[in-house]
């Protein structure tokens, strides 16, 4: 390779042809000291040359990356779930005694006995110290609480058992079962009115009450006379007569009594027509 002062340069044949035509404008690049050719043809890269690296922009730091990085890093402890990666063997001849081990440090506060009670302050010079009292307070006190009377509590649940009418019923319900004992009654001695008058067209009579009196009065003797003879009866009935007696008696007696219930009502009303017919 032949060289040449600084100004001369070496180009290819192809470079020169169009150095010399004035057609080599397209060959340099804009500020470049040699001419550029996209076949790389020139001596110059023969040469290599050193690579300068571009210079870098100025990093990103964040303002609170230290901030961050505290908070990350708190609460945690290096090796804390596995332990170190190389623990310190003692020897064999240094084994781990009773009360070797990490102690806990118990932090006790010193016995002051002197100052569990606090001393009355000392009294100025112009202040005269008050006598000591010989009245029994606790005597007072109790002798207070048993002379005063008891206080009533506003909100206390009023007590319903210790009123004057209590298990009595109200004024109100009286007066509803009055009305309605005299409402029944004014009923049924309108009822009593229209059937005795429906009675004297159908041949119904409503029974006097003395010749009432004295059914009732004949019917109650009779049942006197015949339970006086049931009450004398022996109390071995051994035989038929006996046995159709006794039982001929109890049903007597039975139908006085049915006889001197119904008589025994003040409204008796007799069918004349039934008793002709």
């Amino acid at each position: 390779m032949a060289t040449t002062a600084a100004p001369n340069v070496i180009l290819s044949k192809r470079a020169t042809l169009l150095h010399a035509t004035g057609k080599h404008a397209d060959l340099y690049g804009k500020g470049a000291e040699f001419p550029v050719d996209p076949s790389n043809e020139s001596v110059y890269e023969l040469i290599p040359k050193e690579y300068v690296a571009p210079p870098k922009n100025a990093r990103h730091r964040s303002l609170y990356a230290n901030q961050a990085r505290g908070e990350h890093n708190s609460g945690r402890k290096q090796a804390a779930s596995m332990g170190p990666a190389k623990v310190q063997v003692n020897d064999t001849s240094d084994f781990l005694k009773k009360g070797d081990g990490l102690k806990k440090i118990v932090s006790v506060r010193p016995s002051r006995p002197d100052r569990t009670v606090r001393k009355a302050p000392v009294p100025k010079e112009k202040e005269d110290p008050i006598p000591p009292s010989k009245k029994d307070f606790v005597k007072q006190n109790a002798l207070d609480n048993i002379n005063s009377m008891a206080r009533k509590n506003e909100k206390a649940v009023p007590c319903y058992t210790a009123k004057k009418d209590y298990g009595r019923a109200p004024d109100y319900l009286k007066r509803r079962n009055t009305e309605l004992k005299e409402r029944e009654f004014h009923q049924a001695q309108a009822m009593a009115e229209t059937k005795s008058s429906r009675g004297a067209h159908d041949g119904i009579v409503q029974l006097p009450d003395e010749e009432r009196a004295k059914i009732l009065d004949g019917l109650q003797a009779n049942w006197m006379k015949l339970n006086s003879d049931y009450q004398r009866l022996s109390l071995t009935v051994d035989t038929v007569p006996k046995i159709s007696r006794k039982v001929n008696m109890e049903q007597q007696l039975k139908q006085y009594e049915e006889l001197i219930e119904r008589f025994s009502h003040t409204n008796i009303h007799v069918n004349f027509n039934a008793l002709y017919n």
